[in-house]
């Protein structure tokens, strides 16, 4: 008889908590969920966040997930509903400017949010693009929003030279992947309704899924030494430490790497140059101040910028697209690696380019300092 009583209090309190779920899910929590909030669109040689969604997102299996929200633009935001302000500003850029592996406040264009609070702030990064997209991006943002820009800044990140190069494309005024399609698979029949209807649910599988990840991960970071290391050389910023016949195979005989081909490096700084031009000559249409930020990979603070200075292309960038100032964080992440035996730990993610919170906090820091 009590074993009946305590199946049937089981029975209610699922019951009870499903039907709770519903109400908040239809009532309360209106985003919609997904693992990753990405959106396939021109057959696949496209895509964007999905509008109003959100993901504990995990795209690296080295770093922890990390909560996104997307505004009603598709674009990572706080969560928190903006007001209308006079003052608006809009981040472009790749992964680095989205945050990846980083919560909203703990990325820098979040903890500027948090301390300017005059200042309305669009991020509409998006990891893998580049300034192909970035222009795309912002001129599409300009056509849905009539918004007064004050200020815009452009993160170039040393991925973007690989991206311009290999990956992206203009079709019909367009961008488009070149060599490539993504599909993301949608929900249908009871998945979709059971995300439309159980969110609240997939709060609570998302959080132990990541929780489990984490120690999953604990246990297994002293035991495989042999995992990839990003400090110790990256094909894609390579340029910057590795003589470029070598490593594009135009000097066939000793090619380190398949990522590029002859003659690449030089088409992607090209494109990304003239793209980035026509980005300051959008910011001087809008009477927008335009300003570049640019930050060292682990690898290059390790191997230095002996085959290619990026700092120097990126201050000739800056006077060719008319940016009001380059704010340049390779000097406070050089000074931090000369004084400090844990400066990898302290700027980057476990066993990849992204930043840590602390990381975060210096380029938040130096944006502060010299345009706030």
């Amino acid at each position: 008889m009590k074993f009946k009583t305590i199946l049937i209090n089981i029975f209610l309190f699922i019951i009870l908590y499903l039907i709770s779920d519903i109400i908040f899910s239809r009532f309360y929590f209106k985003q919609s969920v997904d693992h990753k909030c990405y959106e396939h669109t021109n057959n696949g040689t496209f895509y964007k966040m999905k509008s109003s969604c959100f993901a504990n997102m995990r795209l690296i299996s080295s770093i922890d997930s990390f909560k996104v929200y997307t505004d009603k633009n598709g674009f990572r935001f706080s969560g928190i509903k903006r007001r209308p302000k006079d003052n608006n500003l809009v981040f472009l850029g790749d992964s680095q400017t989205f945050g990846v592996g980083s919560d909203w406040e703990n990325t820098f264009v979040g903890m500027l949010e948090s301390e300017f609070e005059k200042y309305n702030f669009f991020n509409l990064a998006v990891p893998s693009y580049s300034p192909t997209v970035y222009k795309y991006t912002l001129n599409n943002f300009l056509e849905k929003e009539s918004l007064s820009i004050s200020k815009i800044f452009v993160l170039i990140d040393l991925t973007d030279v690989g991206d311009e190069a290999n990956r992206w494309e203009v079709i019909n005024g367009r961008p488009n992947l070149k060599n490539e399609k993504i599909f993301y698979k949608k929900s249908e029949g009871f998945s979709k309704f059971k995300k439309e209807n159980f969110k609240g649910l997939y709060l609570i599988s998302s959080k132990l899924r990541s929780y489990l990840r984490k120690v999953k991960s604990s246990k297994n970071f002293n035991s495989n030494e042999e995992r990839y290391k990003p400090v110790n050389g990256n094909p894609t910023g390579g340029y910057i430490y590795t003589d470029h016949n070598v490593l594009t195979g135009c000097d066939t005989i000793e090619k380190k790497t398949n990522w590029w081909k002859c003659g690449q490096i030089e088409q992607g700084l090209m494109k990304l140059e003239k793209n980035i031009i026509n980005l300051g000559s959008i910011a001087s249409q809008l009477n927008s101040e335009f300003y570049i930020i640019i930050m060292p990979w682990p690898d290059t603070l390790n191997f230095g910028q002996t085959k290619f200075n990026w700092e120097k292309f990126a201050n000739n960038l800056c006077e060719k697209s008319n940016c009001k100032k380059l704010v340049n964080v390779f000097p406070k992440f050089k000074k931090i690696k000369n004084e400090e035996k844990n400066w990898l730990e302290k700027l980057y993610l476990k066993d990849d380019i992204h930043l840590t919170e602390e990381g975060n906090r210096i380029v938040a820091d130096e944006i502060k300092a010299n345009l706030f």
